[in-house]
């Protein structure tokens, strides 16, 4: 088996850098730190404006409850399916339900931009969770 000792010594060398850095780093003041953890404004992809449309008119509605993870389900389409692949959908619903809820309060909060690169982003992690099971089978709402 060959080890590059190369790399861990390059590895070592930045952690330790690293952590030199956060040693003698001032402490932010908590205005600094709440301002360094907002998020930016910034536009976003049509295709994500308009999936956070659906989404929006989907929770208005109360067709879908982030609460209620079976609400987001095509039942007619998720009945139909093997116990394995309803069990698949199941276990993401949990992670889903999680997203949307993120989602839902950030576009709720008067405090967060409309758009923003960070909302960009959230949407994208709940397509790639629901992705793993709609590849297979379209079971979601949206």
């Amino acid at each position: 088996m060959f080890i590059n000792y190369q790399i861990f010594a390059i590895i070592d060398s930045d952690m330790t850098d690293f952590a030199q850095q956060v040693a003698s780093a001032e402490n932010l003041s908590l205005e600094d730190q709440k301002k360094a953890g907002a998020p930016v404004a910034g536009s976003m992809d049509e295709e994500h404006k308009s999936f956070l449309k659906t989404l929006q008119s989907l929770l208005a509605s109360g067709e879908i409850d982030p609460y209620d993870p079976k609400s987001f389900l095509k039942m007619d389409i998720y009945n139909t399916l093997d116990e394995a692949w309803q069990d698949k959908a199941d276990l993401s619903l949990q992670n889903i339900a999680g997203q949307v809820r993120i989602i839902a309060e950030f576009m709720a909060s008067k405090e967060t931009p409309d758009e923003s690169p960070q909302l960009q982003t959230m949407v994208e992690q709940l397509w790639q969770s629901k992705q793993q099971i709609e590849k297979h089978h379209d079971v979601f709402k949206f």
